[in-house]
């Protein structure tokens, strides 16, 4: 059975994540940035250390939210979620990869990502769909249907083999 497409809830999914990963930059900023660059945006008030903290906050929220949930907060509010191209839940080593080639289908405003997205077909994988085995559905959406187990052989069938 063909999944409905989710491109466009997935775009608004991810901006919903972004806006909330922004606050977290803003409150990180304004909580741990430098207080000699009074007046400038939060972002130049962070040093090393705080932008290591945003990266490991950004990360952490992708992380955990679809290795517990498979979904981030933007991917439940637009009813989508992750799963692994066999239906099944994914796992932290699964998602662990998803997040982590984020930084690369991020480049250029998350063209990469796009275009990936675009390239894949029907399937609808980013690269870190490709890599992890994951792909993204509606929250809705069955998983598919195991093969149908084949009916064991009759036993005057096997007596006729071991003969």
């Amino acid at each position: 059975m063909e999944q409905p497409d989710v491109l466009g809830r997935r775009i608004a999914a991810a901006l919903v994540d972004l806006g909330i990963v922004l606050v977290v930059v803003l409150l990180v900023g304004g909580i741990f940035g430098d207080e000699r660059a009074p007046g400038e945006p939060s972002s130049a008030r962070f040093g090393p250390l705080d932008r290591l903290l945003i990266i490991g906050l950004a990360f952490a929220y992708y992380w955990v939210t679809e290795t517990v949930w498979a979904q981030t907060v933007g991917k439940r509010v637009m009813r989508i979620r992750v799963e692994r191209v066999d239906g099944s839940k994914p796992n932290a080593g699964a998602t662990f990869m998803r997040t982590l080639l984020r930084a690369v289908d991020g480049l250029f405003f998350y063209l990469v990502g796009l275009l990936a997205i675009l390239a894949t077909g029907s399937r609808r994988q980013r690269l870190g769909d490709m890599v992890a085995k994951t792909r993204v559905v509606g929250a809705d959406a069955a998983p598919p249907q195991p093969p149908a187990r084949p009916e064991p052989p009759d036993e005057d069938v096997l007596a006729q083999i071991m003969r």
